[in-house]
Formats: structure tokens, sequence, C-alpha cells
């Protein structure tokens, strides 16, 4: 591999970068250790895709380290199979993550994603003199680093060699028509289950749980073992050449924004789509200084620019221009809402989407909170000074006028990073419908974290309440209009739908994901004539049904 060589010109000074990461052994790391072969591969291309398979869900994850901007096209809402995600124009290119509840068309976050920051050394060529410099590695807005290739993947079953992807979900697809064995099956198999012959296992599991697991159930990645109902893996970083990256933005100042800090991340994401980690995507960033020198006074940061609703122009208008954002310091939870509770078009109120650090390096959690509305100079790309300002804050700053608004939690400082040294971070991204509900879901999530989110917290969650009901207006209906009103214990994808005698579907009244509590539907019955039918409630895991007879 070449070295990197790049020269800056500052104040009429010749100063170049100290040297970078080449063919070095090694190093030991400082605790928090990497799972993964180590390569300075590029992958083939930059991908995206969608997580989230539970009540949030169309959270963007990439190769490149991206979180956000790219909106789903309908034509992705499938499992991962292995190829490009549609980035094109329709319906729009930009926002659109986070929909909540599934399958709503209701989106909370426009980007979102990792900062790492850290002090940089530049040397004089001439005087041999060092500077250093405030320097940021960048996931969102635009991701300045290249995504990588991954080793393990060199021999995946069916689908051969696709170590060049960088981007992996446990439950992805084998592709269909491109004429790999098992096409249309889960390229990995589940845990317990015999591969096929076909099949790979799931090698990226994160050991770093095992601490908070009960001995029977440690995670043991050559068993394949997989965390949640979809687990993602990918890995990034800006330590390579510039000419050899794989980097979603090209921009002026080139792929690194100027100046690569010369780390690799590798990002995991769980999401569940049962019990109340239906409700988070949970992400875990191992971090890596790669280059042969240290790297000073390092924060980790996590950025959101929450955009609940779409449209408007200016503070105030209905869309994503009347979000605020609090914060509640007990939890060390930063959080945006609507500033009037409900957006055109939407089938519910509008809840609440938050950001919590879950574990931190010495539990350092949570040292500053930083809000800004649309059109700050901190928005600007290449204003990296100006960010590693931002992210070693110590002030805990809301917004309670209605605005465009971004929020950043900040982490830090932390040890500096001598050359293979390490830092892991977990956070939790998590939806409620209100306040109250937000505060319980992050708590019953930093749970289920404090337990390595144990198979068995997963049970206990799945359990089914008794609450579930439907009644109706009456057994009989006379006239046209059939009333009916249901109760969810929690919040669930729902079923409600009129059969006929025979057990016909006939209409379809209600589907999707609802919140929890009572919902109501006035159907009217006169497109079907009298006689008797069935009007039946599944959710939660469970169904309810009811008899009424029509009659005129």
């Amino acid at each position: 591999m070449r070295q990197l060589s790049l020269i800056f010109i500052l104040t009429g000074v010749v100063l170049a970068a100290a040297p970078r990461f080449g063919e070095m052994a090694p190093q030991p790391s400082s605790g928090y250790p990497f799972l993964t072969e180590v390569t300075d591969e590029p992958a083939a291309w930059w991908l995206v895709w969608w997580t989230g398979v539970g009540d949030v869900s169309d959270f963007l994850v990439s190769n490149a380290m991206q979180g956000g901007v790219f909106a789903r096209h309908p034509d992705d809402e499938h499992e991962y199979q292995g190829l490009p995600g549609y980035t094109g124009w329709y319906p729009v290119t930009m926002g659109r993550n986070a929909e909540y509840p599934a399958n709503s068309e209701q989106f909370y976050l426009y980007a979102m994603g990792f900062w790492f920051g850290a002090l940089y050394p530049l040397v004089d060529t001439l005087t041999g003199d060092t500077s250093w410099i405030r320097n940021v590695s960048k996931a969102a807005y635009s991701s300045d680093m290249g995504a990588m290739a991954v080793p393990e993947m060199r021999d995946a079953g069916g689908m051969h060699d696709i170590s060049s992807l960088g981007l992996y979900f446990s439950d992805m697809r084998i592709p269909e028509g491109w004429g790999f064995e098992g096409e249309g099956d889960r390229l990995f198999a589940r845990p317990g289950e015999t591969p096929k012959p076909y099949q790979a296992i799931w090698p990226f599991a994160d050991t770093m749980l095992n601490k908070n697991r009960p001995p029977d159930e440690q995670l043991d990645p050559s068993k394949g073992d997989i965390v949640s109902d979809e687990d993602t893996y990918a890995v990034g970083g800006d330590w390579i050449p510039v000419d050899s990256a794989t980097t979603i933005w090209i921009l002026t100042t080139g792929s690194y924004d100027g100046l690569g800090l010369g780390i690799r991340a590798e990002q995991r994401t769980y999401s569940w789509n049962r019990g109340v980690l239906a409700n988070a995507i949970v992400l875990n960033y191992k971090i890596r200084n790669m280059n042969d020198f240290s790297l000073k006074a390092p924060y980790f940061s996590y950025f959101a620019d929450p955009d609940i609703g779409e449209g408007g122009s200016v503070p105030g208008d209905e869309g994503y221009w009347d979000d605020m954002i609090g914060f509640d310091r007990d939890r060390n939870l930063g959080y945006a809402y609507d500033a009037n509770g409900s957006e055109p078009g939407w089938s519910t109120p509008v809840g609440y989407i938050g950001a919590v650090l879950l574990e931190t390096p010495g539990d350092e959690g949570l040292t500053g909170f930083e809000t800004w509305p649309n059109g700050h100079d901190i928005d600007e790309l290449g204003q990296d000074s100006l960010k590693y300002a931002y992210m070693t804050s110590t002030d805990f700053v809301t917004r309670e006028n209605p605005d465009d608004v971004r929020m950043l939690l900040n982490s830090g400082p932390y040890p500096d990073m001598a050359p293979g040294d390490e830092y892991d971070f977990t956070l939790a991204v998590v939806v409620g419908e209100t306040l109250a509900k937000l505060r319980e879901n992050v708590d019953s999530v930093r749970a289920a974290f404090d337990r390595g989110f144990s198979e068995k917290v997963d049970v206990e969650e799945e359990s089914v309440p008794a609450s579930l009901g439907l009644t109706l207006s009456g057994p009989l209906v006379f006239s046209d209009l059939l009333k009916l009103r249901y109760s969810l214990p929690n919040a669930s994808g729902i079923d409600l739908a009129l059969f006929d005698a025979s057990g016909r579907r006939i209409e379809t009244l209600k589907q999707g994901y609802a919140f929890a509590g009572e919902g109501e539907i006035a159907w009217n019955a006169s497109r079907v004539p009298v006689g008797v039918y069935f009007v039946r409630l599944s959710a939660c895991g469970s169904s309810f049904t009811e008899r009424v007879l029509i009659i005129r």
C-alpha cells in the first residue's frame, strides 16, 4: 500500500501530515478489542440500505458509514440482498429516515451518524516543528470516510466471495436470478440451525456484550451468534489514500474533507420486531487509530438532524420547520418533538425520537449537548475546527422555539490514542408516542443492554397481555354504519378485517402499525348484502373475533 502524502500551505509555512499507517505491524490494543480482520482493501463500491424490523424502520446504514440523507425507494421495500439501494430521484433523494410507526410513511430523521474528532499532528517540513490541528471524521451529513472490504466474507456459502460488499445484514437474502445456489433463501443460518450447504455463519457477534450476559448465553462468533432479529455490520475509515478510497461524496476539498483523521470504524446495528426493543435501533461503534502516531484529546459525538414531517420553508411552518429539542439530564437523553404534536396527512399523533449513549469507555457518558438551527455555520462542509469546538462543549442546550433543528450528543475527552488503540461506544435511537413513553422505552432499552440483550429478556418481553379487545356497536346492524372499537396493550402490527360466513376476507378495515391504546373505525356496510359476517382483529401475536348480523 502507498503512503498517503498530503501537503498544506498555512500562513506561508509548508506543513506535511505526519507519516500515515502503511504496512505497520498490529499494535497492542487499549482494551477494546476488534473482532474482525483488519485490511486496507477498499470495498468495490459504496452501498446504502435500511435497517429496522420493529416499530421504527427505514433507518439508513452504509458501508461508508453514511447515516441518513438518502430516501428509500418503494422497490427497495424488501430484505437486503447485497445489492445497491436505489438512490435516484423517486420519491425524493433526501431525508425520509426513521419511519415510525413502520409502514406509516411518517419520518422523523433527515440524517444521523457519529462524529469522531481529535487533535491531529502536522509537521513543518522546514523546521520539524509539529502543530496540532482540530480534525473530525464524520458519518453525517456527508460521510467523509471510505467503505472497506471485509475479509471474513471471502467464503460466503452460495454467494462465494462477497468481501468487497462491506455491508452485511444477518437476515440478508441470496439474490434471485443471479445463479447462486439457494437463491431467495437466507444467506446466514440462524443461531442453533444446521447451516444448509449454501449458507454461511454470521461472524460479527460482538463479544463485548458477554460481560453483561448470563454464563450460558455467551456470544461466540464461531457459532454464528446473532443478537437481534436483524443485526448489521459494516466497516469504513479514512486512513487509506484518497485515490484508493470508495467514498460517497467527492468534495471540492477531497474525499476526506481535506485531511483524513486516520481512523477505522466498525459499525453494528441491532433491531427487534417484538417487545419494548421494537421501539429502538441500537448502534455500536468500535474506532481504531490507524496512524503510526498518536491522536490527542479524542471525542465521540452522535449527530442527528430531526425532520419530523415534511415541507415548510420558514421557522414555525408545518413539516420539519416546527421541531423542538429537549434534554433529560437524568437519562443523558436528547430528544426531538413537534411543536403542535401533529403533521398534515399523518394517521397518528406525532411522537418523540431520542438518542441516548448506553456505554462509553470508562462510563464517561455525555459531557455536553449542543443544538443549532438550520443555516448555522457548523452545517457548512470543511468546518472541522468549528465541529470539534462543538464536540468539546460542556454546555447542555435545548431548542424551545419551533425551527429546523439539529442536535449533537458529546462524550470526551478520552485518553490520547496511540497507534492501534481502540475505543468502543454503544448508543440507541429510541421512539415513543409521548415524552413519558419515550423515557419508559429508553429505560427498558438500557435495562436490556445491561443484560447484554439476553435472549431470556426477549422471551419475557414477547408475552402477550390479555387486554387485546374488540367491541362493535352491536351484534345487529340495521343501518349502513358499523362502529368498531379496538384496544391494544402495546404498539403492534394490526390487521382488522371483515370475513363472510364461509371465511372469505371481504374487506381490510385497518392494516399496518398502531400505537398502544384504543382506536375506533366507522365502516360503511352498504357495499355488502345482508347476512352473517365476522370481524377479526389480529395484533400483539393474538387475535380476537366478533360476529355481526347485518339487517336492512
